[in-house]
C-alpha cells in the first residue's frame, strides 16, 4: 500500500523514470552524478569500470569532477555512498537517472517502515502503521525529496529512538551481556555507521534529537526506567558508537584530506524555521500553493520548507495530550513525545527566532548548537523532521484510543478530527520536469572523445538553486564517466575562500563571467584576451570543449555562443546529436 501511494505521489517520474525528476532546484543533478560515480567506482573494482576510475578516483575522493583543481572531497559532499552502492546494480542496468528516481519513490516507504518499527513499540499495528505513514509522507520528507534525497532518507532517527527505548526502559530480557543487548548495541552501531555514508547532517540532527529524548525520559519517564536501564544504555551506546566510528573511519580520514571546507558551510541565521511555518500550507501538500508567503532573510529553496503540519493536526494533538495524558496506558509516552517534540522544535527555530520573517528574539536556543564545532553545520530548519516524528506519536496514540472507543461519540468525533488533520497535510501529486541530456552522451561519445580526456562543458555546472543549472554533471554520469570534467558543483574550499560551492572559474569563465551572470554581450572572439584564455585552457590540461547549443540556461541568443566558439576555437570536430565538440589539441 505504501508503495502504491508513493507511486501516485510521484506518478510523473514513475511514468518516465529515465527522463524526468521531481526537483524545483537542480541538486538532483548532483545526486545523479554521485549515484553514477559510486556505481562506476564499484564496477572498476569488479573489473568493468571506466579506465580512469580506480586510479585517481575513489569512492569518497574523486578527480572526475573539478579535475584541474584537485578534485572533490566526497566526505564533505552529499555523496550518498551508502545508498549509491546498494543501488549500483540498478545504475548499471538502467542508468543513474532511473536509479535516482527509484530512490525518491522508495524513500517515503522506507521512512514509514522505520517509523512503524518505532511506533509498534507502544501502539498496536494499525494505528502504528497509519501514524508512521504520516511521517513517511510528511511535508518534511516530501519537500526534501525535491532534490535532497540524503535529507529525506530519514530512516535512522526512528530506528535510533527505538534502540534507545529498548535499551533504557525496564526490560528483563535485555540484561548486559544478553544476546538482545548485543544485538541492539551492534544494531545501533550499524545504523549510525551507515548514516555516516548517507548524510552526516541527519546524523548530527539525530544526535541532537536523541539528547532531547533522553532529557524528556529522564524528567517525565521515571516510572519506566531505572538505574540499570541507564547503565545498559550507556554501555550499549559506547559499543554502538565505537562500531559506528569504525565503520566511518574511511569517511573521517577523507574529511581530513584536501579540498575540505575551512569554515561553516552555510551562514547562520538564514535557514531558520519561522513560527508560522507549521501552519502555512507548504508546496508538497494539496493545500500548498508552491511558494511560501512568509518573508525570508534570503531566498530559500522550497525543498527546505517542510515544517508544515497544519492547524488541525496541532489542535488535535493538543486535545489528545490534554484528554489522555492522565490515562496510565498513554500518559508517559504522550508526555515524553510532547516534551521531545517541543524541545526539538524550539531548536529548529534557529537563532534569531522569527515570526513572519521578523526577528522577535535576537538569540535563540539554537545559538548554543551553532557554537559547537561540526554541529554548527546543521541547518535548524532540518530539525523539524524529529518534531514531526514526535507529533505523529501523539496522533497515533489518539488514533488508537479512538479506534478502541469507536462506539462512543467522543471516539467518532476524534476520528473525524484526525481525518480532517490528515486531509490538510496529505501530499499532492509532485510535478516533475525534464532532464535535458544530449544524445551524444549516450551514443557517440566514445568514438569522438578518448576515455579519460579532460572536458570543459558549456554550459558549465553552476551553484544556482534553479532547474538545469548543473545538468552537465548528469551528462558526465550517463556517459559512464567516460571523461573528466573541469567544472563541477560541490562543497569545497580555495585559497581565497573558506567554503566554495563550485569549481573555480578558469580563464574562459572569467572572460565570460558578465555574459553568464548579467547577460552582457559576448567579447570579441578574436581578441588577445580570448586567445590567452584558450592557451591557458590548453596548458592547464583541457583536451576538449563541448557545447550543448540547445541546453537550458545557455547564455546569449540562438547560435550566439556557437558562433563565438567557432571563431575563437575553429570548426568543431563533431557537430551532431545535440553537441558541438571542439578539440584544443591543435
Amino acid at each position: 500500500m505504501l508503495t502504491v501511494i508513493s507511486i501516485c505521489v510521484f506518478g510523473q517520474v514513475a511514468a518516465d523514470p529515465g527522463g524526468q525528476v521531481v526537483a524545483g532546484n537542480d541538486d538532483s543533478s548532483l545526486f545523479i552524478w554521485w549515484l553514477g560515480h559510486a556505481a562506476d567506482i564499484f564496477a572498476s573494482q569488479l573489473g568493468f569500470g571506466t579506465p580512469q576510475a580506480g586510479s585517481a578516483d575513489g569512492l569518497l575522493y574523486t578527480e572526475a569532477m573539478n579535475t584541474l583543481n584537485g578534485g572533490v572531497n566526497g566526505a564533505w559532499n552529499t555523496s550518498l555512498a551508502g545508498l549509491a552502492l546498494i543501488l549500483a546494480p540498478v545504475t548499471w542496468a538502467a542508468g543513474p537517472i532511473v536509479s535516482y528516481n527509484l530512490l525518491i519513490i522508495s524513500i517515503p516507504v522506507l521512512v514509514s517502515l522505520a517509523a512503524a518499527a518505532l511506533f509498534t513499540r507502544f501502539l498496536t499495528r494499525i494505528p502504528a502503521f497509519i501514524a508512521a505513514g504520516g511521517v513517511g509522507f510528511s511535508s518534511y520528507v516530501i519537500a526534501q525529496t525535491s532534490g535532497h534525497p540524503n535529507l529525506a532518507f530519514a530512516v535512522a532517527p526512528p530506528l535510533v529512538a527505538l534502540i534507545i527505548l529498548k535499551l533504557l526502559l525496564r526490560a528483563p530480557r535485555v540484561g548486559i551481556g544478553s544476546r538482545e543487548f548485543w544485538t541492539l548495541s551492534l544494531g545501533l552501531g550499524a545504523v549510525l555507521g551507515f548514516q555516516f555514508y548517507v548524510s552526516t547532517e541527519v546524523l548530527a540532527g539525530t544526535f541532537i534529537a536523541a539528547l532531547c529524548l533522553l532529557v524528556s525520559i529522564a524528567v517525565f519517564g521515571r516510572k519506566v526506567w531505572n538505574l540499570a536501564g541507564w547503565l545498559r544504555l550507556g554501555l550499549g551506546g559506547v559499543l554502538g558508537s565505537a562500531l559506528a566510528l569504525f565503520i566511518a573511519l574511511p569517511l573521517l580520514f577523507t574529511m581530513r584530506g584536501p579540498n575540505a571546507p575551512d569554515s561553516a558551510i552555510r551562514p547562520h541565521g538564514v535557514w531558520n524555521t519561522d513560527l508560522l511555518d507549521p501552519i502555512i500550507p507548504a508546496g508538497p501538500t494539496l493545500l500548498g500553493s508552491g511558494a511560501s508567503p512568509i518573508p525570508r532573510i534570503m531566498d530559500i529553496d522550497a525543498a527546505e520548507l517542510g515544517a508544515y503540519v497544519g492547524v488541525p493536526a496541532l489542535i488535535v494533538a493538543a486535545l489528545i495530550v490534554i484528554c489522555l495524558v492522565r490515562k496510565p496506558r498513554y500518559g508517559t509516552i504522550l508526555t515524553i513525545a510532547s516534551a521531545t517534540g517541543l524541545l526539538v522544535f524550539v531548536l529548529s527555530l534557529g537563532s534569531p527566532v522569527l515570526l513572519d520573517g521578523k526577528s522577535i528574539l535576537g538569540i535563540g536556543p539554537f545559538a548554543l548548537v551553532e557554537a559547537i564545532p561540526v554541529l554548527n553545520n546543521v541547518l535548524p530548519m532540518r530539525l523539524v523532521l524529529h518534531s514531526t516524528i514526535a507529533l505523529f506519536v501523539i496522533l497515533g496514540c489518539g488514533l488508537q484510543w479512538a479506534l478502541e472507543n469507536i462506539r462512543l461519540r467522543v471516539g467518532q468525533a476524534l476520528l473525524g478530527l484526525l481525518a480532517v488533520a490528515a486531509v490538510t497535510v496529505i501530499p499532492g501529486v509532485q510535478t516533475s520536469r525534464e532532464v535535458y541530456v544530449p544524445e551524444f552522451y549516450t551514443e557517440s561519445i566514445a568514438e569522438v572523445i578518448p576515455a579519460g580526456s579532460v572536458v570543459k562543458t558549456v554550459p558549465r555546472p553552476l551553484a544556482w538553486a534553479e532547474p538545469h543549472a548543473d545538468e552537465a554533471m548528469v551528462w558526465q554520469s550517463v556517459s559512464g564517466f567516460h571523461y573528466r570534467e573541469s567544472g563541477g558543483y560541490f562543497i569545497g574550499s580555495s585559497p581565497d575562500a573558506g567554503v566554495t560551492y563550485a569549481a573555480p572559474e578558469d580563464a574562459l569563465d572569467t572572460l565570460l563571467h558578465e555574459v553568464v551572470y548579467s547577460g552582457a554581450p559576448f567579447p570579441d572572439p578574436e581578441s588577445s584576451e580570448m586567445s590567452a584564455a584558450v592557451d591557458e585552457l590548453r596548458d592547464s590540461g583541457v583536451d576538449f570543449v563541448v557545447l550543448a547549443p540547445d541546453a537550458p540556461l545557455l547564455p546569449g541568443g540562438p547560435g550566439e555562443y556557437e558562433n563565438f566558439l567557432n571563431t575563437s576555437l575553429g570548426e568543431p570536430v563533431f557537430a551532431e546529436e545535440g553537441v558541438l565538440v571542439y578539440s584544443l589539441d591543435r
